[in-house]
């Protein structure tokens, strides 16, 4: 099983691009199939944990971040139905569960940018302990540079929307240009705790994609697609060098609810299967 990213619009300056992850799957296969990447063990430890094998406690820790906290620590006493209540609650919350589409971003950066991407921390001044520097959640290789927002929206164009006008995806690479120029050094934070300072020119020389990315339901009217790529022009970064770029893509499946509760039932399932 496997997904191509497939160009549905270019910005008219040609500086923005939206995009879609295409397959051949049924939605059930779909469905099967991101759980299958996010779950795998050594695929999710490598988001947290790079090269270190985790012990069972941490395993079991790691998938409790894909459950609601109330069914923490008694996972085998979870019924389906308290599932759906916990998902029924939550229905009227856009982002609820949007964590999961940021986990699936940083799995498809590693798939579809950089096999060499991991995730890391930067921070843009003489202080390493100063974090209110905005862009300062990316993923990181000797060859790229990855800035990503994701949300898990019932709609795409409503989470495309939220991605395009939400000051925090647009400030992030406008903060982030902006900090880089005359910076005294750049410092760049890695999974596995390695801290590598950069200069100015060496951080700008890295290619750097911003990459905002929707999960969301099939919407049946392919208009309303159209509409929403569209919104690649409502993207404006001020003095944007040739080697950065902006990507928008997306990625629809049936039912958000059905999803969540697969998401959790599998994440259940797992953490019982650690603790046998």
């Amino acid at each position: 099983m496997s997904l191509t990213i497939s160009s549905k619009t270019k910005s008219k300056c040609a500086k923005y691009e939206f995009s879609i992850y295409e397959h051949s799957l049924s939605f059930v296969d779909l469905d099967k199939y991101i759980l299958e990447i996010i779950y795998d063990s050594n695929k999710l430890n490598y988001l947290f944990q790079l090269n270190n094998p985790l012990s069972g406690k941490d395993r079991v820790k790691q998938l409790q971040r894909f459950i609601s906290s109330s069914f923490r620590n008694r996972e085998e006493n979870v019924c389906d139905g308290e599932i759906y209540a916990d998902i029924k609650s939550n229905s009227k919350l856009a982002a609820y569960y949007t964590f999961f589409a940021e986990a699936l971003l940083a799995r498809l950066n590693i798939d579809f940018i950089d096999n060499d991407l991991v995730t890391s921390v930067l921070r843009i001044g003489d202080n390493i302990k100063i974090t209110g520097n905005g862009a300062d959640v990316c993923m990181l290789s000797k060859n790229n540079l990855v800035l990503g927002e994701a949300k898990f929206y019932a709609d795409l164009y409503s989470g495309a929307y939220k991605i395009v006008k939400d000051k925090s995806f647009i400030s992030k690479l406008d903060d982030y240009i902006s900090r880089i120029n005359g910076a005294n050094n750049i410092t760049i934070k890695g999974i596995n705790g390695d801290v590598t300072i950069l200069t100015e020119d060496e951080i700008k020389k890295i290619p750097l994609t911003v990459s905002g990315f929707v999960l969301h339901n099939q919407d049946p009217i392919s208009t309303n697609y159209t509409k929403t790529y569209n919104l690649v022009n409502s993207i404006n970064i001020n003095n944007l060098p040739n080697h950065y770029r902006i990507h928008l893509y997306h990625l629809p499946i049936e039912s958000k609810e059905e999803f969540i509760f697969k998401a959790q039932r599998t994440a259940l399932n797992l953490i019982i299967k650690e603790m046998e």
